[in-house]
């Protein structure tokens, strides 16, 4: 029989047991087995549980010894690790401790690996999980500066590697947050950074070639066109006011007078609620008293797709707001769609501010003048 092995507990101190899919046989209670190890996905898991190490160190160095472990994950395709921190880190210090696990890395460091009482290590300075249960007797990893100094020192039962540059190298894929003044890392290393820098490499390289540059001028390139982009919408949107309101110029002969008050509805295609606040303001100054106007982004005054419901709401407050008291009124029917009626009234301006209804096609405006 065969079993593939996909997970390890530790149930209690000094307890292992191993959780795997059986793939063929029968295996029975009291069969002796043969364990043997995936050499390549070992390696993998051994390279990002030591760069954890480097890694928890660098944090400590930048943020302060604050920076505890809160949590992790060592798997073959790449480490995850919590830290206590209570805001984000900076693009900058993001930088630091990537390099400075690298610069670790890069010095071949001996990862040394001891057997010990609880005490012992404690007393020597070894780094001890908040929460963890341990036994009388721990392991120790040592990642040894020179013969004597320690660069790190902590109480672990994992596997590692025998030097640092075994890690090959290290990149960090994401800071985030995970939970209240507690941040996340992921990282690869070995094979994965690899991988992981080929595919940006590949990015970068398409990126270069779409914009016709050289590599190293992607990022004026993308900041040149950022500018020209942002400068066309700018052209854009004068360009579409200046419609807006020759349209609505025209629309002003279109005025009808119900109880004594100037009422215009009219939807102004391509338009936002900036333009119509400036169409509604350039109406008040046509008609500074007894003036009412609708004006709408979408076509909704023409017709649309709003449900009944919102309908009777709109056309009867506009924007589903309540209605104040009113004098006197009329009705102007501007159309089948969403808004069918709109109930004209002497109200102030004070009473009734300006309104608007934004939808996923269109926004409405209501504006009066006493």
């Amino acid at each position: 029989w065969e079993i593939e092995v996909s997970a390890m507990r530790r149930p209690a101190a000094g307890v292992i047991t191993h959780v795997g899919t059986v793939i063929s046989g029968r295996p029975k209670v009291g069969d002796k087995a043969a364990a043997e190890v995936d050499a390549a996905r070992r390696h993998d898991i051994m390279r990002n549980h030591t760069a954890t190490h480097l890694l928890h160190k660098a944090l400590q160095e930048t943020l302060g010894d604050q920076a505890k472990q809160a949590g992790s994950l060592v798997a073959p395709t790449h480490l995850r690790f919590d830290f206590n921190h209570p805001v984000a880190m900076t693009p900058e210090q993001v930088e630091r401790v990537e390099r400075m696990v690298n610069e670790a890395v890069a010095a071949d460091l001996l990862v040394q690996k001891e057997t010990k009482s609880l005490d012992e290590a404690k007393k020597e300075g070894a780094m001890a999980l908040f929460g963890e249960k341990y036994g009388e007797t721990v392991r120790t990893i040592s990642i040894m500066e020179d013969d004597h100094d320690k660069y790190s020192y902590e109480l672990c039962g994992g596997t590692h590697l025998e030097r640092t540059s075994d890690v090959g190298a290290f990149v960090i894929v994401s800071e985030g947050s995970v939970a209240a003044n507690v941040r996340r890392i992921e990282a690869v290393t070995g094979r994965g950074a690899y991988r992981l820098m080929a595919q940006r490499n590949k990015a970068l390289n398409q990126a270069a070639s779409a914009l016709k540059v050289a590599v190293d001028e992607v990022p004026a390139k993308v900041e040149d066109l950022q500018d020209e982009v942002s400068e066309l919408k700018k052209e854009l949107a004068e360009l579409r006011a200046r419609q807006a309101l020759a349209a609505f110029d025209l629309q002003l002969s279109n005025v009808q007078t119900v109880k004594d008050v100037h009422v215009l509805a009219v939807d102004i295609p391509d338009s936002n609620a900036e333009a119509l606040r400036m169409l509604a303001d350039k109406f008040r100054e046509k008609y500074p008293v007894g003036g009412a106007v609708v004006l709408s982004t979408g076509n909704i005054l023409a017709g649309g797709s709003q449900s009944g419901r919102q309908r009777r709401r709109t056309s009867q407050h506009g924007a589903g707001k309540p209605a104040p008291r009113a004098d006197s009124g009329g009705v102007l029917q501007t159309g089948e769609g969403a808004v069918r009626k709109i109930e004209v009234r002497r109200w102030g301006r004070k009473n009734f501010p300006r309104l608007r209804q934004k939808s996923e096609s269109s926004t409405f405006g209501f504006f009066f003048s006493k």
